[in-house]
């Protein structure tokens, strides 16, 4: 409940609300005193965000094409450990015939 008759129109309760002279006035000083204040906030911090996402955009861009390069060395990497590997099995595979070989003279 409210402290006076009057409350409720002035909270807008069931569905009245008053029109209140005073509260315009005091709307329009605030708007004086700091209106250009909070304009120029809302400016600054739009730009602000619009940096942000500028940056985040960039940051996406930078680790895709590192995620990409990543995927790249690591399938270079597979490939060279394989060619090693088949190296590695073929120079074995030679050194058992020359044993081999050395054991028949």
């Amino acid at each position: 409940m409210s402290t006076s008759p009057f409350g409720d129109y002035r909270n807008g309760i069931n569905g009245f609300s008053a029109h209140d002279p005073l509260e315009d006035k005091m709307q329009q000083i605030r708007e004086l005193l700091f209106g250009e204040f909070k304009r120029d906030s809302d400016a600054r911090l739009a730009l602000v965000e619009a940096r942000v996402r500028e940056l985040e955009q960039g940051l996406h861009r930078k680790l895709d094409a590192i995620q990409a390069r990543l995927e790249t060395l690591a399938g270079e990497v597979a490939a060279e450990r394989r060619q090693s590997f088949d190296q590695l099995a073929a120079s074995v595979t030679e050194l058992g015939e020359r044993v081999r070989q050395i054991g028949r003279e």
